[in-house]
């Protein structure tokens, strides 16, 4: 069935496209100039080089500090973070208060608890109509264990990954895959 697109229709389409959760985060941690926003509309972009994109709304205030910033971190969030998406998502003087981080390279905010951090100097930034899409070179990488926070449909998704036996499939085997 084909329906006019409306902004509630689109928006209802896209909530059903299940995505990770970031915070992003610039700045220099413990100084006025740390910011972070949760992002859901975060992708990987090419692997040579290493790049991410994140797509953030104009006239927000990350929105100005993401597309200055000479660097930035994509900090992953883990399934027990939802406290973290929620503090990062709404407006707040200081969304970094009682929430722990430490310094990545250059200073940059990096939450601790995350099941990956993406270390960033930004590449470039792009016109995507109402955002900006900001893309980022990958300089670190970090990845530790926990399970990723899924979020769809207006919800936090409990995918249960814990509990899986015998379902991982190896990273290689998806890079060689045909697709």
């Amino acid at each position: 069935m084909y329906r006019d697109v409306t902004a509630e229709r689109f928006r209802h389409a896209l909530s059903q496209f299940a995505s990770g959760v970031t915070v992003i985060t610039t700045g220099t941690v413990g100084t006025s100039t740390a910011a972070g926003c949760t992002v859901s509309a975060f992708s990987s972009l090419s692997l040579d080089p290493p790049l991410v994109l994140a797509c953030i709304a104009r006239g927000k205030y990350m929105h100005k500090q993401l597309a200055e910033a000479e660097h930035f971190a994509v900090n992953v969030l883990s399934d027990h973070q939802r406290d973290v998406a929620m503090t990062f998502a709404r407006a707040s003087e200081d969304r970094f208060a009682g929430v722990p981080v430490r310094a990545g390279h250059d200073g940059v905010p990096l939450l601790q608890g995350a099941v990956a951090h993406l270390e960033c100097t930004r590449y470039a930034v792009h016109d995507g109509g109402d955002h900006d899409i900001v893309v980022g070179r990958v300089e670190q990488v970090e990845v530790t264990r926990g399970e990723p926070l899924v979020y769809a449909g207006g919800h936090f998704l409990d995918l249960g990954l814990e509990s899986r036996q015998g379902a991982d499939v190896p990273y290689e085997w998806l890079l060689s895959a045909p697709w």
